[in-house]
């Protein structure tokens, strides 16, 4: 692996773009082959015909080397083996209407962009929810983060999980800006009132704020602990 790091970062410095505009091109263009691979794949058609006639079905959204045993496990990469296909979660869901008995979508939105993708993806959440369905919604808490920065309270940063600041991000602002951006890959930050907001736009009326593992779906309380400390936890139910 630092070998192929030191020779990314060799062949970048020749390009005369940023390593931001490459990183973002990379993925744009592997959603792309994955979209076209998907298409000419009667392998991936059997798959997508097979659970399409399955009801009741829990999605696992942007599992990332993480699937469930009987999940439907989805990311944008392919790398990651225990997938049941990969998917570009801005486009349509390939699910039936009303099939989907819940969702989880585990450090997942705030990869994608709040105006121009996150409407369209969370009417397709509510689309493929049956009446009585749940997502469960985690991102990092920016309220939380907030609040220890402008408090600087040291019981603030502990309960985050950080009673030291790392030694990359050497300032409280260093740090929420790695939060808040992490490199690129973050697009927005959010508090429970956005959150709320984005989900009754899509047609969510009952929305919650939860917490760690705590759940309306037992099955749905399955958040990884390394998130605990600085996730807010919210779910949706159509």
């Amino acid at each position: 692996m630092g070998l192929k790091h030191e020779i990314g970062k060799k062949i970048l410095s020749f390009l005369p773009i940023s390593r931001r505009t490459f990183d973002i091109l990379r993925f744009e263009m592997n959603s792309l082959k994955n979209a076209c691979i998907n298409a000419a794949s009667p392998r991936y058609h059997k798959r997508i015909k097979e659970i399409r006639n399955q009801k009741g079905i829990s999605v696992n959204l942007g599992s990332g080397g993480r699937g469930l045993d009987g999940w439907v496990n989805v990311d944008a990469l392919r790398s990651h083996r225990d997938i049941s296909f990969t998917c570009d979660i801005r486009h349509k869901l390939p699910f039936r209407d009303g099939q989907v008995r819940r969702l989880f979508a585990e450090h997942v939105i705030e990869h994608i962009d709040f105006r121009s993708d996150l409407p369209r993806v969370l009417k397709e959440f509510y689309r493929v929810l049956e009446l009585g369905g749940r997502v469960r919604v985690i991102v990092p808490d920016g309220r939380r983060w907030l609040e220890a920065y402008v408090s600087n309270d040291p019981e603030k940063w502990a309960a985050l999980g950080f009673p030291e600041l790392p030694s990359d991000m050497p300032t409280p602002m260093a740090m929420i800006n790695h939060v808040f951006h992490q490199g690129g890959e973050h697009k927005f930050a959010y508090d429970f009132e956005t959150l709320h907001w984005a989900l009754s736009r899509a047609g969510f009326q009952l929305i919650e704020k939860r917490g760690f593992r705590d759940s309306g779906d037992p099955d749905l309380a399955i958040d990884r602990s390394e998130h605990a400390d600085y996730s807010l936890y919210v779910e949706g139910v159509r």
